[in-house]
């Protein structure tokens, strides 16, 4: 039913502009967008038709849109690479084991800036 390996294809950046629309549209005052990834933005049919850096550019491109210029307050986590490269605000994990903490630790450390 599903290809193998399908799930191993993603657009990072498609789909942290899915979120953040979704999140802009929201009325609450303060909203955060934390991302959990793997730190490759990876899909054959995209770089069959185009360059091997057009999606970590358009990741890039998206990422520095949302810190500069909107109000929806960006966070990272990468497992087991480094997101720390693309994101201003980021942290690595190499144990997903960690996650549940960090979470924590990162969402506090938002509130405590205020």
């Amino acid at each position: 039913m599903m290809r193998e390996g399908l799930l191993k294809e993603n657009i990072d950046g498609e789909a942290l502009m899915w979120a953040h629309a979704r999140l802009v549209a929201r009325p609450e005052e303060r909203r955060i967008l934390m991302v959990i990834s793997d730190g490759a933005p990876v899909d054959d049919s995209t770089l069959s038709v185009n360059s091997g850096s057009y999606l970590e550019r358009h990741l890039r491109q998206v990422i520095g849109w949302i810190e500069s210029k909107s109000p929806v307050e960006l966070v990272a986590i990468g497992i087991g690479h480094d997101v720390t490269r693309y994101y201003a605000r980021a942290v690595t994990i190499m144990d997903v084991e960690q996650l549940g903490g960090t979470i924590i630790e990162q969402l506090a450390s938002l509130f405590d800036t205020e």
